[in-house]
This record gives structure tokens, sequence and C-alpha cells, in this order.
């Protein structure tokens, strides 16, 4: 089987892919603060075991950084330095970390970029608390996964890029994005905070969200003939440029998946209507808790649902119950055939299964 187990993360993202006999895992972040200790943890202790009887991890994957997505990848990755610290056995047994720095993206734009611009990072990060938080947290999950020995994003020896891919115990993942194109905006704006001396420039590319979104990974995941597609809080726009640039994507029809994880949480401002024209699914699933930043959106619902014939049978997932969200898919409803999966506050996840069993 093929399962995805998205955890109760808030407002941020953090979910499990399982699949094959031997039930291998990949974690995809770790959702904002409290996350780690609420819903991942537990879930982690839950899964099997190495030789050395540890919850196995065969890769972590961070989406991009940002707090909503890394702060649980961080407490994870640092418990686990505690534990060897106070000479403990590992409490999860992680083999690989798969995870883009900005630093690393600009300087495969440009090289030697991120050093010219390392001034002006430190006084934007000193003046901004969103800098800080975000600039910071990469740095930390950089340096933590390097000292556990899990740097450079092993299997792909570098970044993760458009056309990227992999075999992982039967698990195939294309890598869709970043694009060139959205290298190229990062680091335009890396090189117009150098060129005018102005911190300001690298302020509002964090306040924005726009260097988070541009560097988000998006991974196409295919198991036995079952696909996935997740995709971080990456531009839809961008995430069409990648199918396309991989071969995924034809222009004679739409893709389709078995899941797709929405962008940015159901956020309008990462999407139009023509994503969901060239990409259908027979799971989406959206991450979010309605309260932070009224996600999903009403529009994206709509968007959504009209793409789809009115006899298409599908499923939109939610991870929290969310009344605004509820009432309008319940509007959209009317002589269609989709159905809504909402997460039981009881449960860890809102766990979905794809694919035939063996």
């Amino acid at each position: 089987m093929f399962t995805f187990d998205f955890l109760n993360a808030r407002h941020g993202d953090s979910f499990l892919v399982r699949w094959g006999a031997n039930e291998r895992v990949m974690l995809v972040d770790g959702g904002p603060s409290q996350v780690y200790e609420t819903s991942l943890r537990e879930r982690l202790s839950q899964l099997p075991v190495d030789a050395r009887g540890v919850p196995r991890i065969d890769v972590v994957c961070l989406s991009h950084v940002d707090d909503d997505h890394a702060v649980g990848v961080l407490k994870l990755l640092r418990r686990i330095q505690h534990a060897r610290d106070d000479q403990e056995a590992d409490p999860f047994a992680v083999r690989k970390v798969w995870f883009n720095s900005v630093e690393e993206l600009v300087d495969h734009q440009e090289e030697g970029l991120s050093a010219s611009a390392r001034e002006l990072v430190d006084r934007a990060s000193a003046e901004s608390g969103a800098v800080r938080a975000s600039y910071n947290q990469g740095r930390a999950i950089r340096d933590a996964a390097a000292a556990l020995g899990l740097d450079g994003n092993p299997l792909f020896d570098g970044p993760l890029l458009t056309g990227g891919a992999a075999t992982l115990d039967q698990l195939h993942v294309t890598v869709v994005a970043p694009d060139g194109t959205a290298l190229e905006e990062l680091a335009d704006r890396w090189l117009t905070a150098r060129r005018l001396q102005d911190p300001g420039v690298i302020t509002s590319s964090y306040t924005d969200g726009s260097i988070p979104n541009l560097s988000s990974i998006v991974l196409l995941l295919k198991h036995r003939g079952s696909t996935a597609l997740l995709t971080g809080d990456a531009r839809g726009d961008r995430i069409l440029a990648g199918l396309r640039d991989t071969g995924l994507l034809d222009g004679a029809r739409p893709l389709h998946v078995d899941l797709l994880k929405l962008p940015h949480h159901g956020s309008d401002r990462n999407v139009e209507s023509d994503f969901f024209d060239q990409v259908h699914a027979d799971h989406y699933v959206i991450s979010a808790d309605g309260v932070k930043h009224h996600h999903p959106s009403e529009d994206t619902l709509r968007m959504l649902v009209e793409s789809r014939d009115r006899d298409d049978e599908y499923t939109i997932h939610l991870t929290n119950r969310i009344d605004f969200a509820e009432d309008t898919l319940a509007e959209l409803h009317h002589h269609r055939r989709f159905t809504v999966g909402v997460r039981p506050p009881a449960d860890l996840a809102e766990v979905i299964e794809v694919g035939e069993r063996p």
C-alpha cells in the first residue's frame, strides 16, 4: 500500500508517507511550534523499529524553511543530537535528510552570492523578526543535519531541483520544483539587495513569503503505479512549469494523480483556476486549521470543485474541522459527487490509503 498520515499540524504541514512491505517512511515537514510535542513525536514513536529497536525514518524532507513547516523538523534533529550528547540511544533513526538552504540555492544560480550578501542578511535579521526566525532556522537545520552526518541531500548529492530523480526502496521521486525561473527570481532579490546595499529588499522577500515559497521543494512520488504530488508552499505557476519541464504534463490532458497536497494550505494567493484544470486527483488534501490565516480560501475551494466534472468522484480532505470551509463545500456539493473527509479530533492524523492492496 501507499499510505499518507496527515497530522494535526495546526496552520502548517507535517505528514508521513509510508510504502512497501517493510513499511518505509518519509516524514515531510514538521509543522509549527507545539506540533512536535502534541502529535508528531507520538506518531513517530509508533513507527516500525530498526535492528536496535529504534523507530525508523528513512528520509526527512523539509519542503522549505518557514516556521509552519520547519519547527518540528528542527526539534526532531535536535532531540537526536541531545541524546547523543548525553550518550543515550537515538530516540529515532533518521537515515537521510533532504533540504534546500536558501544559500545553497542562490549560490547554485550565482556562485558566491550568499557570502557576498551575508552582511545584508545579518542586518535584515537584526531588524526583522520574520527574517531572523526563518533565516536562523535554515542555518540551524543545516547545522543539525551536518552534525548528525545527514547533510548533502543523499541520493541527490546537491540541491533538489526540477528534473532531479531518485529511487528509495521502490519509491520513485521526481523533483518538480524549484525550477530555473524560481531560482532566478530568488537570486535577483539578493542581487538587488547587494547592488542597493539595502537590507530592506531581503526583509520584504521574507515578509511577503517570496523567499520561502520560491525555494519550496515539490515532489512527485510514485509507488507501484500510484502517484502523489506534494507541493509545499510553491506557487501554482512554478509547479505547472516544473511538471511540463519534467514531461509529467504534456498539455494534451490534465495530469491525474492519486493524491494532491494543495499548495500553501489552500491559499488563493498561490494558485489560479488553471492549476486545478491541469492537475486532477482522487484525493485533495488541505493541511490547515482555518484560524491563523483563514486557510483554505473559499475561492480556492470553488476553483478546485469547478475544475471537475459534476459526475467525477473524488475526496477533499481537511486536517481540521473548519466551519467556513465545510460550509463552502456543502454549497458546492449540489448535484456533484465528491466527498469530504475531516480528521476526527481524537485522531493524530487523517490517514489516506491509495492504490491496491498487495
